[in-house]
């Protein structure tokens, strides 16, 4: 009998030291699964969330070429932004063309036109826009 009882008493130990240990691992599972609390935002509300589309190129020839060519992989203020001459436009068309723009070799003369009269060493039209963080 007493060798009963100590099994017994051996056996609701083992049994509590599960329980207790599956409580902590509980615990600690939902501790990992609190999301901390958001920092607090410093930016107004009001400004568009970053990767807002808001500028178009200039109308003109070859505007939907460069809508093509450019926008695929640009925003338009990438661009609006240069200030490139006739030859740094040629070289800057050529290495997106090597990196997959696809622009057809008659039209690079009419795209790099349409880039350096919109865009050329004169270029004072481009104002940078402010934007807020996605998600916020």
């Amino acid at each position: 009998m007493k060798r009963s009882v100590l099994l017994l008493v051996l056996l609701l130990f083992a049994a509590s030291m599960l329980v207790e240990s599956s409580a902590e691992a509980a615990k600690r599972r939902k501790k990992r699964g609190k999301a901390k609390p958001a920092a607090a935002a410093n930016f107004d509300s009001k400004l568009p969330v970053l990767g807002t589309r808001l500028a178009e190129f200039p109308p003109g020839p070859s505007k939907g070429l460069a809508d093509q060519a450019c926008l695929a992989c640009h925003s338009a203020d990438m661009v609006w932004q240069q200030h490139l001459t006739e030859k740094q436009w040629t070289a800057e068309v050529n290495k997106m063309v090597g990196w997959g723009s696809e622009v057809p070799e008659e039209n690079k003369a009419a795209l790099i036109s349409y880039l350096v009269a919109n865009f050329g060493p004169e270029n004072d039209k481009f104002r940078p826009v402010v934007t807020r963080p996605v998600g916020r």
